[in-house]
């Protein structure tokens, strides 16, 4: 059986914990939250060599930021976050400005394997226990917001002709922003890239 605590005694020393305080958040910590938009979200499509496409947004999301779980009764959906939205209607705007409506009319790339290169800002960083500082962000997370982001927008007809990627991530203090560039590659460089990281391991 468990023991039971002994009665306390009339003499016996009377402890006072103090309430759990927490420090006012201010406006400062506020704007550096990362779910804050402090701006709309703006998009930049450009066309690279004739044949490429550069995209350059003011925002970058993390995985979670993109949908958040909704329960429907013993089912659960997931419901796509505002900013997710609104990258997504930004980079649709950007590329009707930049190709006109024949993005619109599904006249966008529809042929041929691409690989994308992503570069990523983000606006805290972390400092690791051997001294190295980093992003305080995954480098993966923008490809999935792109290739989904260029697909709405006409800008490529299916994301899944993008078979390979490259990432980078930074830290710029107080900065959000996405920058990718979508070039074409044959299907016989994408075989010989493929080969070559197999090649590694014997």
């Amino acid at each position: 059986m468990p023991r039971k605590k002994p009665p306390a005694t009339d003499d016996a020393p009377l402890v006072l914990t103090p309430p759990k305080t927490t420090k006012p958040r201010t406006k400062k910590a506020k704007a550096s939250n990362r779910r804050v938009r402090t701006t709309p979200t703006v998009a930049v499509v450009t066309m690279l060599d004739g044949v490429g496409v550069t995209l350059d947004v003011n925002d970058v999301l993390t995985k979670n930021e993109r949908y958040t779980p909704v329960r429907f009764g013993k089912r659960i959906a997931q419901r796509e976050m505002p900013c997710s939205i609104a990258y997504k209607e930004a980079v649709k705007l950007a590329a009707v400005k930049c190709c006109g409506a024949a993005v619109l009319l599904g006249k966008g790339i529809r042929t041929g394997l691409w690989r994308l290169e992503v570069h990523s800002t983000w606006p805290t960083q972390r400092h690791h226990d051997d001294g190295t500082d980093t992003a305080f962000g995954d480098s993966d997370a923008p490809i999935a917001m792109v290739k989904d982001a260029m697909q709405h927008a006409g800008i490529i007809d299916d994301d899944m002709r993008i078979v390979g990627e490259t990432t980078h991530a930074v830290y710029q203090k107080g900065v959000r922003r996405t920058v990718a560039i979508l070039r074409r590659v044959s299907a016989e460089d994408h075989a010989a890239q493929a080969a070559a990281v197999l090649a590694v391991l014997g």
